[in-house]
């Protein structure tokens, strides 16, 4: 008896909440009219200075009216689109108490359970637990939220809660390829839901939502299945997604964003750990494009180094030849003019 009387209360509570919804449904309308209108009247204003602007010849400003009107017709195109949505289908009427009842009997059969919060004013059911390619997600509770059902219009009335989460290892939000922060990506059974709920087809609506968790499509996830775990960076252990791993050539690991760089050379992608900063131009270089000076065996880039010398042991050598030349210019100054230069004398001796 006491578990008829829930029920009953149960279907009152979610018949109250169609009425509203009714209620709503009319107001989205009504508002979507105006927001139509108000559209119309831009466009009206828009063709007025677009024909004062061929008047007098102003060329880019007919541009300007061009492309505010091409906004506008999108604008235009989606109102369009949401009051067909809101006038093409005739309301319901709402359900009986009785049948209501009898929507809640069918739930308990097809779930096993339904449980009613009175404090949250919610109806809720759990599912089977899930799998999708061999990826465990647990069981999952579809909980209506019988107060934002006014809010069909705007947003999902109901969450989708991971009684055991797995989530995925690049975002604890995402608990379902399809699901993120309790809320469903409906995808192509958006009508079928807020049609279900319209109509007080609560038992469809708790089984078109179910059978969208127990599907998985590759196309639109949150976060694909086969990244669901990850890949751990392998020097900061930073868990990122296939897609945002950089593979190293030399150490053969593969690495987050922040732990890699690529050769300004080569472009080749490189570790942080297997790559060197050039100390002359301070660029990021991989191991086959970094030399030893042949003088000093410092390491820097090919670039800079001129017939294998690096810039510093090459301003060294030019600074010792000028010293040099400096020196036997001072030489030849002092010596005595009769005296033969030193250079040519010893030709003469080498001869």
């Amino acid at each position: 008896m006491e578990d008829k009387k829930n029920l009953i209360r149960m279907a009152d509570k979610i018949q109250e909440a169609l009425i509203k919804l009714k209620h709503s449904r009319y107001l989205e309308l009504m508002r979507q009219l105006t927001s139509f209108a108000s559209k119309l009247q831009e466009l009206t204003a828009e063709s007025r200075k677009m024909g004062a602007s061929l008047v007098h010849g102003w060329f880019t400003a007919a541009e300007r009216c061009c492309s505010r009107t091409s906004r506008m017709l999108n604008d235009i195109s989606y109102s369009i689109s949401q009051i067909q949505q809101l006038t093409e289908s005739p309301q319901k009427k709402t359900p009986k108490l009785s049948l209501l009842v009898e929507e809640l009997n069918q739930v308990r059969e097809e779930f096993g359970n339904v449980d009613f919060d009175k404090a949250e004013n919610t109806v809720s059911v759990v599912t089977d637990p899930i799998t999708l390619d061999d990826v465990p997600l647990g069981p999952f509770r579809i909980q209506l939220e019988l107060d934002k059902l006014s809010e069909l219009y705007k947003d999902r009335p109901y969450r989708v809660i991971a009684l055991n989460p797995n989530p995925a290892a690049t975002d604890e939000e995402v608990t379902h390829p399809h699901v993120s922060g309790n809320k469903l990506c409906e995808g192509d059974g958006c009508v079928t839901i807020r049609a279900a709920l319209e109509e007080g087809r609560i038992c469809d609506f708790f089984t078109v939502v179910r059978s969208i968790l127990n599907t998985y499509n590759p196309d639109s996830p949150y976060v694909a299945l086969y990244d669901w775990n990850g890949e751990p960076c392998y020097d900061c252990g930073y868990v990122m997604s296939r897609e945002d791993t950089y593979y190293c050539y030399y150490c053969e690991h593969d690495y987050c964003s922040q732990c890699s760089t690529y050769c300004r050379f080569c472009e080749e992608t490189v570790c942080l750990g297997c790559s060197t900063e050039c100390p002359h131009c301070e660029e990021m270089v991989c191991q086959k494009c970094i030399c030893r000076c042949t003088e000093c065996e410092e390491l820097c880039c090919k670039s800079c180094l001129e017939e294998n010398i690096c810039p510093n042991c090459k301003e060294e050598m030019e600074k010792e030849n000028e010293e040099q030349e400096c020196k036997i210019a001072g030489t030849n100054q002092n010596r005595n003019p009769s005296q033969p230069d030193t250079s040519e004398a010893e030709i003469k001796l080498a001869s």
